[in-house]
């Protein structure tokens, strides 16, 4: 039996997505704004006869995989700290794996502390915003309001 392919297609402004055949390299250009919020995992059939999934990716922005430890601390609660595992970063936030047992809220307030895996070892703090409580990892958007969250070695460590 044949493994199924699956690729990866970016959302762009006008709520379609290009989606390229991984057997035969055909294109087509898709709308996909009906899937938002629902799936993001298509089956696809091309012209080529080949069947494939297509995987849509909503994000406005590209997320880099990372494996970095860390540590957390609730704003409203000073005294609930923690341990965790940022997971991806992106220019817009991060995702983490909590090693502890807390449970965390939408719009919980908290400060990250990891280090990056760069030559420097560069040390990061930054406030953050929890957008999307999961089973297993947290989403959080970067507080914007007191700096650019994307200054300094933290910018150039996500572009690269």
């Amino acid at each position: 039996m044949t493994e199924i392919k699956s690729i990866k297609s970016y959302v762009r402004p006008d709520n379609t997505a290009v989606i390229t055949c991984p057997h035969c390299d055909r294109q087509k250009s898709v709308p996909v704004e009906s899937f938002k919020g629902t799936k993001s995992r298509i089956k696809v059939k091309c012209g080529c006869k080949n069947i494939f999934i297509a995987n849509i990716e909503f994000r406005k922005r590209v997320r880099k995989r990372v494996n970095l430890r860390g540590t957390y601390t609730i704003h409203s609660e000073k005294t609930i700290s923690g341990n965790i595992i940022v997971k991806n970063l992106s220019v817009d936030g991060l995702e983490f794996s909590s090693m502890d047992h807390h449970t965390f809220k939408v719009e919980d307030e908290l400060t990250v502390k990891f280090r990056l895996d760069d030559e420097q070892q560069s040390e990061i703090t930054k406030d953050v915003i929890v957008k999307d409580v999961r089973k297993y990892s947290v989403g959080c958007a970067f507080d914007r309001s007191g700096d650019l969250a994307f200054d300094g070695p933290l910018g150039f460590y996500v572009m690269s």
